[in-house]
This record gives C-alpha cells, structure tokens and sequence, in this order.
C-alpha cells in the first residue's frame, strides 16, 4: 500500500495535480519540462519547492516534480504516481493516437491493393471508398480485404460470368461462389457498398438499370413482385390464362421480374392503366370489382414494378400514375413522370382540394418536414405544397382514384 504524505493530498493542492493530469492527457503521458503554476497557497508552493528541492516563481519543471513524487514512492513515474493522488492519467488520446495510427496504416495498405487494380477509375473509385467511411474502423488485413473483394466481383463480373443454366448470374450465387456466403453483398454490407461505386464506374452509361444489371449479375428475379388488378393480358400470352382466372376469382394477380423478362408483356392501348402507390388503393379497386386495370408500386417502384410499367408504356399503353401529397410521394411521381407515365389527378388543384376537404371535415392533416422537389407535369404543385406542406394520403381519396 502507497503511503502518501499528508502534505500532497491537501485540497489547495487539487488544482496543481488537475493541471498535471490535463497536461498529460492532452500531451501524452510521456510529457514533461515546464509547466506553468496555477495559483497556490503559501502552504502548497513549500509542500512543492519541498518536494522539487527548488525555489519556485511561475513555473515548475515536471521532472523535479516526478523525480519528488519518485523519491517519496508515490508511484514509478509521474502518470503512476498521479493515479495514486487520486488524478488518473486517461489513456484517451493515446488511444486516439493509435487508431490514428493504425487507420493510416489500413487506408495506405488498401491504396497499395488498389494500385495493383489495373483501372483507369481505380483513384476515383477509391477516393470515393474513403470519403464515404468504407475504410472506417478496419484493420489493415479487412481493408485490404475489403479492396481484393471488391476486384474479385468486378473482376468475375467483368468476364461475362453466367450461372449454371447459362443465365444472367445473381448477386446472391456471386456472393456464394466468391465468399462462401450468400449474404456477403447484401444491400448495406461493406463489400457491397464498395462493389456497387466499383461497378458504376465499370459501366457508366445509365440505361435506367442499376449498377449491378448493367455488369450482368441481378439482386433476384422473384421478390418484390408487382401486384396488379384486372390488367389485361393478350389472349396469345403465356399468362393470360392465369391473369384471367386470377380476376375472375377477385384475386389480385403477382407478376415477378422472372416472369415479365421470360415473358414480356404487351397491353392493350385501348384499355388505360393506373399505377398507385399504396395497396389499399389496389385493395379497393377488388373489394369493388372495379373494371379498372391497377398497377401498386407499394412506395418505391421494385425492379419488377419498374420492368412491368417499361413493358406497358413501350406497348402504347395510357398507364396514369396517383401517389401521396408528400415529398416522398411526389418524388415518386416525378419519377414516373420521367418513364412515361402520366400523373392522374396529381396537379394543384387536386391537391388543394383535398386541404378544403380535410378541413371542412375538422381533420388535422400531418405536417410534412421534407419540402418538395420539382414536380414538372404541375410546376403549381411545388410551390403550393412547399407553402402547404401538409400530407394527404392516397387512402383519404379512394373515392375519386379510380374514377378513370
């Protein structure tokens, strides 16, 4: 047990060894020379110039005071003998010091990778890794890793690589044949991340596909079915059957990506399409036996809602798109504004009606945070919802949506 001299405990005391402590801390543990006194009693400058054997005036050097401190055997160095009175040195920076360090180290390792990478984007690519955080928080081993991965799918999907059949390989079966797991390029992931800038840069020219389609290899081609209503289907097509019986039981009827790439469909110009966001809408449109032909998003477009409309617009078909009055909503919209859809009572006017309606009906509609982008087919609804900014929702207005 470390016999402390009462002298050194006393609280005049506290604020110097405070002053110690920071200096440590804010330096390294290491630090020493001299150090300017903070104000002392009389009492506590002659328990110092005790223990440094020195006169003091302003300043003090810290090696008289740990040679001191030393000497009484309050502890083997100044860090030690600190923690002891009762002022521990945090070994904070020194940690920050070497995840600095090692952070360097990892990031100058995964660019010494990057250069073996014989593309001529490879700089862009790996700025990009860095100044979005990819690199954050490995090891020099994963960083490098993380680099070499990435060129091995790039790399595989850059051969043209198929699956066993043949076709088009998977992100799912790529990330099984390279890494062992099927979920190593899951959305989010890393690796994915990475690969996803590698490949955009692969195979620049946006076609509307993403990234990973433009290289040869897709998420998969059964989730994220469109749910359609009533879509009418040519007599000749493999699925008119099944779309027919599908409507005649009052069952909405899943078109996968699988089967509208096997199978592409061609609709009817005569009969228009509408293309909702939310599946209440769609539920309405059967619980009413509506003759409508309904297409439901369900939010964001999946590949499969996205192929499906392509199919119906390069058919000649009239496909007219509704969504929420949100920022969200008309995001979606002026997307599919941009792939040929036409909005359907999705203008100003539209939208202000239905405020005179919430309100007349004492309803409090939702505010919205988020302000509106461009809304090109109605410049009008931009600037009234931004002034607005109050959500109305597809389900407020189900009985006007499907009035075609």
């Amino acid at each position: 047990m470390v016999n402390i001299p009462e002298s050194l405990t006393h609280t005049d005391l506290a604020g110097f060894w405070h002053a110690v402590q920071s200096r440590l801390e804010r330096n390294g543990p290491e630090s020493r020379g001299r150090m300017r006194l903070p104000h002392l009693s009389s009492t506590c400058r002659l328990t110092l110039e005790s223990l440094t054997d020195k006169k003091l005036k302003t300043t003090v050097n810290l090696e008289d005071v740990e040679s001191g401190l030393i000497r009484l055997e309050v502890g083997e160095d100044l860090a030690g003998a600190l923690g002891a009175l009762g002022f521990p040195v945090s070994d904070k920076r020194s940690k920050r010091l070497a995840a600095r360090d090692a952070a360097a180290e990892a990031r100058a390792a995964a660019r010494a990778e990057a250069d073996e990478w014989n593309e001529p984007w490879v700089d862009e690519w790996f700025a990009e890794v860095v100044r979005t955080g990819l690199l954050a928080g490995l090891t020099t081993n994963e960083a490098v890793n993380l680099v070499n991965s990435t060129r091995r799918v790039v790399e595989t999907l850059a051969t043209g690589a198929d699956d066993m059949n043949g076709a088009p390989l998977s992100r799912v079966e790529l990330a099984a044949k390279l890494f062992g797991s099927a979920h190593a390029l899951d959305p989010g992931t890393r690796l994915e991340r990475a690969a996803t800038r590698a490949l955009d840069l692969l195979v620049p020219e946006d076609d509307g596909r993403g990234p990973w389609e433009r290289a040869g290899a897709h998420f998969d081609l059964v989730s994220g079915p469109a749910l359609t209503w009533n879509l009418r289907v040519a007599s000749d097509h493999v699925l008119h059957d099944a779309v027919r019986n599908s409507n005649m039981a009052g069952v909405p009827f899943l078109f996968t990506q699988l089967a509208l790439r096997e199978h592409p469909l061609q609709g009817d110009p005569r009969t228009p399409v509408l293309a909702v966001e939310n599946p209440r809408v769609l539920e309405n449109a059967v619980q009413q036996s509506s003759s409508v032909s309904v297409v439901c998003t369900n939010g964001n477009p999946s590949r499969a809602v996205q192929l499906l409309l392509e199919q119906l617009v390069d058919g000649g078909v009239d496909v007219r798109y509704h969504g929420d009055f949100d920022a969200a909503g008309l995001s979606i919209c002026s997307r599919m504004y941009d792939a040929g859809l036409t909005p359907w009572k999705m203008d100003a006017t539209d939208y202000e009606r239905a405020l005179l309606v919430a309100e007349a009906e004492g309803v409090d509609l939702p505010f919205d945070k988020h302000s509106s982008g461009a809304t090109p087919w109605c410049p009008d609804l931009q600037v009234v919802f931004n002034h607005q900014r109050r959500i109305v929702h597809e389900e407020r207005l189900l009985g006007e949506i499907l009035d075609l």
